[in-house]
């Protein structure tokens, strides 16, 4: 009786003749969760933080770290865009023109290149490289090489425009002044020589007409 109970227990049932398979036995999906609502009272970014505010400009709540204080309201970093303005960027002080710049300095080294040669017949400054003894000559060449130095430190070491184009305006006035001195009152017993302090007197003035031409655009009003 055991072995016809087994295999009735083991034969597969039938429906109408036809035998009915089994369904495979396997592990029972699980069933979908709908997704937990938010907390009352907590952060809608930080769920594990509490609540300290709601945003002004959109209602989340909002925690210590997420709450920003802005002319008497709070809001979150979400709404930050929306309610503060753009804030312009800084203006950058323009520099000045650089053709100004540039004819100074070519001013100053036509200076120094005429101190190569003589500035006076006769005595005094009358041979090369006198221009560089004591007389107004050397006011000349001596304001001529600090006016080079001068614009290559500027160009160097961002500053005011202004004060940069004040230094080498009075630079190139003083080099114009001790071409002129040196003309009217060359060394004693000479006279001035127009192949190296004409060529200098050339120079200082191609000097001060860059540096007012720098100083001029330095004092305009920026457009």
């Amino acid at each position: 009786m055991a072995d016809v109970h087994d295999a009735r227990s083991e034969a597969p049932a039938s429906v109408g003749g036809e035998p009915v398979r089994a369904a495979p036995v396997g592990p029972a999906a699980a069933p979908s969760r709908p997704a937990a609502p938010a907390r009352r009272g907590r952060c809608a970014n930080h769920p594990g933080e509490a609540q300290v505010a709601s945003c002004d400009a959109c209602g989340r709540a909002l925690c210590v770290a997420c709450a920003v204080p802005v002319r008497g309201s709070v809001v979150g970093p979400e709404c930050l865009a929306e309610v503060l303005p753009d804030v312009p960027e800084p203006a950058v002080p323009t520099r000045p023109r650089l053709w100004g710049r540039w004819v100074a300095g070519a001013g100053f080294a036509i200076v120094l290149a005429a101190s190569i040669l003589p500035w006076a017949r006769y005595g005094d400054a009358s041979g090369m490289f006198e221009a560089w003894e004591l007389h107004w000559s050397l006011l000349t060449v001596a304001a001529s090489l600090a006016g080079l130095v001068a614009l290559f430190a500027f160009r160097r070491r961002r500053s005011d425009p202004v004060l940069e184009a004040g230094v080498v305006l009075a630079l190139a006035a003083l080099a114009t002044v001790g071409a002129l001195l040196h003309g009217r009152h060359p060394p004693p017993l000479s006279t001035a020589a127009t192949p190296g302090w004409g060529l200098g007197l050339m120079g200082a003035l191609v000097a001060l007409v860059g540096a007012a031409a720098t100083m001029l655009h330095a004092l305009a009003p920026e457009e």
